[in-house]
């Protein structure tokens, strides 16, 4: 992977590897986002996606109505940025060390958007925790090193956004 400032944006190259793996996660993402507001406790992923408004499970009443008014924006949005990562993808340049992506500011913000959520699903099936040894067996796993190349490429995207690029 390599990044390239431009006068409004960036320019991403991408190994094939590194475009179909992207492609697949945030084509997943979409699947897990569609089903309708959440029955909190049934579905960890979907739980980290879409946390309670109301952490108070005395307020369930407050959150249902909180839910029928944002879950369908809230879904729209998800999948709205992922799709725009998949496009992206999809309508890359071929390179010869892979395929250039080029994206604007509204991109950055939702490729940045999708990879939070990529990382969070992935983040919970397969049990990251704030206090986890990353020298641990667990942390060592292909998972693992999927989810750090996620915060790796989301990292490097917020930085693209914080340093401005027009």
């Amino acid at each position: 992977m390599r990044f390239q400032p431009r006068a409004k944006g960036v320019a991403v190259t991408f190994a094939a590897e590194e475009v179909e793996v992207l492609r697949s996660l945030a084509r997943q993402l979409t699947g897990v986002l569609d089903g309708g507001v959440p029955d909190h406790g049934t579905d960890a992923v979907r739980d980290r996606l879409f946390p309670r408004a109301y952490v108070d499970p005395t307020e369930d009443r407050a959150e249902r109505d909180f839910q029928s008014v944002v879950h369908e924006d809230l879904v729209r949005a998800k999948s709205d940025a992922a799709q725009t990562l998949i496009d992206g993808l999809d309508h890359g340049r071929p390179r010869r060390s892979g395929t250039e992506v080029v994206l604007s500011g509204v991109e950055l913000e939702q490729w940045t958007g999708a990879l939070n959520d990529m990382r969070l699903a992935l983040g919970v099936a397969i049990g990251v925790t704030e206090d986890m040894d990353e020298t641990s067996e667990e942390a060592s796993s292909a998972g693992f090193a999927l989810y750090d190349w996620l915060t790796y490429l989301q990292g490097e995207l917020v930085e693209v956004v914080i340093d401005g690029f027009e």
